[in-house]
């Protein structure tokens, strides 16, 4: 499903303003009413006995999510029908059947409602924690590859190897999570109108809902973590929209929501309203149109967003105590440390989401962190930003910073002073990002290295592959520069690929490179008697030749041969 872009909010001059009415992460319970309408039309030779049934997948219950009312139909030539309810393809739908088409040949347009009121409520804590050496023999089926989840790549499974390599399945998918959310781009422009897979999103590191679900995805399941995908309805902070998500297997706990594009993992905002789980993206279909007639008929139909009304919503309180550290005042460009002492006090062991916004003017990496805390514990967590590059006499500027948490927004300022009282503080390097990709026969290495200072700096960068130096060189960054550095290891085999780089502190990557598997993929072609409406494009149907035409064809032979 897509879904519109989060927008959290703007910092100004010493102030700070919020761009919507509370953030998704905050809410713990919201009641809504939900209604979504499909409309559609047909077109063609309608004859006596033509018949179309449409499928019009429906709200499935789950224990946190109570579905308090629920009102269906369709409208079609002045009259309202009525649905039954059905499972296909291990999903609710509510089916709507026309006998007879040539009833309603003169209004060949009909109309589809669904309303339901909903209560969700979030499910908030964990269980005990699972080690991933012993492997996870239930939910087989939503550990496998499929479609868009491509589970037995080379490249994203050596991704795997270097960067997930904890036998924590609760850190393993914090990390995963937050890696995803931290370094793929939401583009909306580019990739609202189609679906991409997990290899192609780890590509192009661009995507919204459905591509940061799938790269999730194929993660935790490559590393034996049964893994749904879901689709339904939330709220990004402005508005509803259509949206997808996932949820993974803690044994010991069930089933745990995990949304990467709003950062949240272990508990999921109470503004996820589901519709499916499915184990593919594919698998979600919203509508499905069948004809059966004698000549074709061509189907057009269009899935609107969905209108949602809020009746109640509760929110968070009194999950944490925070101390919040950070210097009164910084130099134009200065490196500078924010901390902030955070103490779990939900009794309950959770994942947290937790972001500090300062003005766009300042540069900060990885604002938004998920980290973990046992009942009861404190953490300190530590964002490195950069001031703004301002001309600052007999005087000084003052900007807003905001630290978000699930219960409650901490807001302070921080003031920008003349330069006079900032003092160099050289290089200080790091590395961003290593990602192999694989081609062929060929091992490309892309690594990011970012340079947070104000002085020149060099690195040094060896690769080896099964312990034998492949390449090694020496790397210059300037002053707040990042560079983007590519090596090439050529006739690659199964093996361990070491990348050593120091900063001047020595920092290791492994990647183990796997065995390449053949997925054999087997089509069957099947009768071309339906399809479907997902995220409002309109699709056209072309009905088929149902059995009464062969059996006019069968009785006109039976009559000749007399």
């Amino acid at each position: 499903m897509k879904k519109l872009i989060i927008i959290i909010f703007l910092l100004f001059l010493s102030s700070f303003v919020l761009a919507q009415e509370f953030r998704p992460s905050t809410v713990k319970t919201m009641d809504v009413t939900i209604t979504s309408e499909a409309t559609g039309s047909f077109a063609g030779t309608i004859t006596r006995g033509d018949e179309l049934e449409i499928f019009f997948i429906t709200i499935q219950e789950e224990p946190k999510q109570e579905l308090i009312s629920l009102e269906e139909y369709m409208e079609i030539g002045g009259e309202i029908i009525k649905p039954v309810y059905i499972e296909r393809d291990e999903l609710k739908y509510a089916q709507y059947k026309i006998s007879d088409l040539y009833n309603y040949a003169k209004t060949n347009t009909f109309k589809l409602i669904r309303k339901a009121r909903i209560k969700r409520t979030s499910s908030f804590g964990l269980g005990e924690d699972y080690n991933l050496k012993k492997e996870i023999t239930e939910f087989s089926e939503f550990k496998k590859a499929t479609g868009y989840i491509e589970v037995d790549d080379q490249e994203l499974r050596s991704k795997v190897s270097l960067e997930f390599n904890s036998d924590s399945q609760i850190e393993t998918v914090r990390q995963i999570t937050e890696w995803v959310n931290n370094n793929i781009e939401y583009d909306f422009e580019n990739y609202y109108d189609a679906t991409y897979s997990a290899k192609e999103t780890y590509n192009s590191r661009a995507g919204v809902c459905d591509e940061f679900a799938n790269l999730t995805a194929a993660f935790t399941r490559i590393k034996g973590i049964p893994t749904k995908y879901v689709t339904g309805i939330s709220f990004d902070g402005e508005r509803f929209g259509l949206h997808g998500w996932l949820e993974v297997y803690l044994p010991g706990t069930g089933w745990i929501g995990v949304d990467s594009t709003y950062g949240e993992a272990g508990y999921l905002d109470a503004a996820h309203f589901t519709i499916a789980k499915t184990t593919d993206a594919n698998k979600a279909i919203d509508l499905i149109a069948i004809t059966r007639s004698r000549e074709p008929i061509t189907i057009t139909t269009n899935l609107d967003l969905p209108k949602v009304e809020i009746n109640s919503v509760e929110f968070f309180e009194n999950l944490t105590e925070v101390k919040l550290n950070k210097p009164e005042q910084v130099s134009p460009e200065e490196l500078f440390k924010i901390t902030a002492e955070i103490k779990n006090i939900s009794g309950k062991k959770v994942i947290m989401p937790i972001g500090l916004v300062l003005h766009e003017k300042f540069s900060i990496e990885n604002n938004e962190k998920l980290v973990f805390f046992e009942i009861d514990e404190t953490k300190t967590i530590t964002w490195e930003a950069r001031a703004p590059n301002e001309k600052v006499e007999g005087g000084y500027y003052t900007y807003g910073l905001i630290l978000l948490l699930p219960d409650e927004n901490i807001s302070d300022t921080i003031k920008v002073i003349p330069s006079k009282d900032y003092t160099d503080s050289g290089a200080n390097i790091r590395v961003k990002d290593v990602s192999p990709f694989i081609n062929e026969k060929n091992l490309e290495l892309k690594i990011i290295l970012e340079n947070l200072g104000n002085g020149k700096g060099s690195v040094f960068v060896e690769i080896l592959f099964e312990g034998n130096q492949v390449e090694a060189n020496e790397i210059i960054l300037h002053e707040f520069e990042e560079k983007n550095l590519d090596y090439i290891v050529r006739n690659i085999r199964p093996g361990k690929i070491t990348v050593k780089i120091n900063t001047p502190e020595e920092k290791v990557f492994e990647i183990q490179i796997p065995e390449k598997e053949e997925t054999l993929v087997v089509q069957v072609k099947e009768p071309e008697e339906s399809t479907f409406e997902e995220n409002g494009n309109t699709i056209p149907i072309i009905a088929i030749v149902s059995g009464l035409l062969l059996g006019l064809v069968i009785l006109l032979m039976m009559a000749l041969r007399k």
